[in-house]
């Protein structure tokens, strides 16, 4: 019984709807100005608060994307999750191109400021956002069951080829936005398919 959650109070509701209210605003002048020339007073004041209240509520501008992409990494980890254990891997990889070109397919402003974004967050401490990314987790060990029955090779450990995999999806997709000459999911089913031909055993 001790560890039984508390039923959210009408405070918490209120909190949490002035939340989202701030998340959805700023994601709306993002998209209209970039991130770097949004203005928190103008996120606060089209939200109908303080901007102190912003600062309750995200530490900062950059936060904001960081929440974006993590709720969308929720539903990838979903959809990968809810995949049979022996699913091929390139099934699984077909997945993750296939959820974020959706994600981000229409959202090019978004996704060039997520970017940045990303290289600030990675700058403070790379080793911590490894081991925080739920999308790696989800994927190292159907990496580690793909090296093992020789789907893929194991010159790397499956952690250091999940990273290149994801690296190489995320930076395809943040180069497309310079140049969005085809859809998103084109070029992302591309990158997956040359990492799964780089790393077929001989």
């Amino acid at each position: 019984m001790a560890n039984q959650k508390r039923a959210p109070t009408e405070r918490d509701r209120q909190r949490e709807e002035t939340h989202r209210r701030l998340y959805d605003t700023a994601l709306g002048i993002y998209r209209r100005d970039g991130i770097e020339s949004a203005s928190i007073e103008e996120i606060a004041n089209r939200a109908g608060v303080s901007r102190g209240t912003f600062y309750f509520h995200f530490s900062s501008k950059d936060e904001v994307l960081l929440e974006l992409m993590e709720e969308s990494e929720e539903a990838l980890c979903e959809r990968v999750a809810a995949m049979p254990d022996d699913a091929p891997l390139q099934d699984v990889i077909d997945a993750v191109a296939d959820d974020m070109a959706e994600v981000w397919g229409d959202e090019l402003q978004l996704l060039s400021d997520l970017g940045i974004v990303v290289m600030r967050t990675a700058a403070k401490g790379i080793q911590e956002v490894r081991q925080s990314h739920p999308v790696r987790g989800e994927l190292i060990p159907r990496f580690q069951r793909a090296m093992k029955s020789g789907e893929i090779a194991s010159l790397l450990p499956a952690e250091l080829t999940v990273d290149f995999f994801l690296v190489n999806l995320f930076g395809a997709a943040v180069a497309w936005v310079a140049t969005p000459v085809m859809p998103l999911d084109q070029v992302l089913e591309t990158v997956a398919r040359f990492f799964l031909k780089a790393t077929r055993p001989d």
